[in-house]
């Protein structure tokens, strides 16, 4: 499946999940390293996404930090789940 694809249905994972997606320049500059990620900002959960980083990039993003939530008893399509599955796999090499 190609990325743009893919990155839509990530999204739209991240949405059935109260997941809120935000592309933002991840720079923190010489005095701190900042890595995408997912954190708590009151009740919402947010995952930032490196808006330099290609469509592959992003995708991987948005997939570790779906990984890290619960996805019992979520649909997703077929093409996430099996790109989660390949993204777990290359995790624990």
């Amino acid at each position: 499946m190609e990325r743009a694809g893919l990155w839509s249905l990530l999204r739209a994972a991240a949405e059935q999940l109260g997941l809120e997606v935000r592309l933002d320049a991840l720079d923190g500059g010489e005095q701190y390293q900042v890595r995408s990620g997912v954190c708590r900002l009151g009740t919402r959960m947010v995952a930032f996404i490196d808006k330099r980083a290609d469509e592959n990039g992003r995708c991987r993003q948005l997939g570790r930090a779906l990984l890290g939530l619960d996805l019992e008893g979520v649909y997703l399509r077929p093409a996430v789940r099996q790109f989660l599955e390949e993204l777990a796999r290359a995790k624990e090499d």
